[in-house]
């Protein structure tokens, strides 16, 4: 399989993994049965779903900056790896221990890439201009490839609806854990924060 055709692939993911994060907020706000259902079945599903985003997203960087081609990823790609990297270890064990008490701490750890992830993406589409520091070594607005849509040459950066980058990646991925792992409890709950076989 090429590396184009891998980097859409995930590109896809990504722009599923942002539907869901609709579907959550829409179920979030939107006070029907319906919505208190699909939250409660979600809840039970929470902690798998995320650690199942976060090592994806966790493997999928390895792989295009170790084996496909060698991606040398910039420094604010090096900040959302610090905490998608932690985030798929922290998940990960939570999910296999069913312990719902790693929340805040992956909440906040979520948070804070998902904010390196926006402040990366204003600077892809020329919104922010890196500093000379950023450029000087791998620039950080400039993608090695785009989905669905094209790199365009006054700006360097991605152009086009919806131009996936690893970037733009990186935020879905963050925006999917946080909105998985803010969940609300369900209204009955036994002993072990679960919800109950009502």
């Amino acid at each position: 399989m090429s590396v184009t055709t891998l980097h859409d692939i995930f590109a896809v993911m990504a722009l599923i993994a942002l539907g869901g994060v609709v579907l959550l907020i829409v179920v979030r706000l939107v006070p029907s049965v319906l919505a208190v259902q699909v939250s409660d079945r979600l809840y039970r599903l929470q902690l798998p779903l995320a650690a199942l985003v976060a090592c994806t997203s966790a493997l999928g960087s390895l792989y295009f900056s170790e084996y496909a081609n060698h991606w040398t990823p910039c420094r604010f790609c090096w900040f959302q790896r610090i905490f998608m990297y932690s985030l798929g270890v922290i998940l990960l064990l939570a999910a296999i221990r069913r312990d719902r008490g790693v929340r805040p701490y992956a909440v906040a750890l979520a948070t804070i890439g998902l904010l390196v992830a926006i402040w990366h993406n204003l600077l892809e589409r020329g919104v922010v201009h890196e500093s000379p520091v950023c450029a000087a070594t791998v620039p950080c607005a400039n993608p090695y490839y785009v989905s669905f849509g094209h790199i365009n040459p006054d700006t360097l950066g991605p152009a086009g609806f919806p131009s996936i980058t690893l970037t733009v990646m990186a935020f879905s991925a963050f925006a999917a854990i946080l909105a998985l792992l803010l969940l609300p409890e369900p209204l009955e709950v036994d002993d072990h924060g679960e919800p109950s076989a009502s």
